[in-house]
């Protein structure tokens, strides 16, 4: 389990930070909550949008659209198992949803356009922020993955498909 925490500013309201957590097993990204900005916690990796701020990933508005893809595509799909959902909101974490704060903008040759609500908040950026940092992160991890069962099989192991 990979915590996470995305401490986010520069976006409609008082700055937040949203913490989640992201199962590399199955898939799952939970967004946990929301509170003010706070430091960074222990055993966290850090999405800020400070660019001189200690961090483990930049968030910046060129994110957005890669951010927004993720959401939709976690929010989408099924876990391994076959039945749970990719992305969950807690009870505490409900008013970083991003859902009300989007809207398809029309559709051209790189792919849907979005639209950002003016009053989408810096709760609801962080949990696309987390959106996208687990799909980055899957994607990491299968190619790393995918290298360890090459390299196993040029040195003469049989490897599973």
């Amino acid at each position: 389990m990979i915590q996470l925490q995305a401490n986010m500013t520069g976006f409609a309201g008082r700055p937040q930070t949203v913490l989640g957590a992201l199962d590399e097993e199955t898939g799952i990204l939970v967004v946990a909550a929301v509170t003010d900005i706070i430091p960074r916690r222990d055993g966290c990796v850090l999405i800020e949008t400070n660019p001189r701020a200690d961090r483990d990933s930049l968030f910046s508005y060129e994110d957005l659209k890669d951010a927004i893809s993720a959401y939709y595509e976690l929010k989408g799909n099924v876990a391994a198992d076959g039945k749970s959902a990719c992305l969950r909101f807690t009870e505490r974490a409900m008013r970083a949803d991003p859902a009300g704060g989007i809207e398809l903008d029309g559709i051209d040759v790189s792919g849907p356009l979005y639209r950002i609500s003016p009053e989408a908040g810096n709760a609801q950026i962080g949990a696309l922020a987390l959106c996208r940092y687990a799909r980055n992160f899957s994607a990491i991890s299968d190619t790393l993955g995918m290298a360890d069962d090459l390299g196993r099989l040029l040195s003469g192991e049989a490897v599973t498909i």
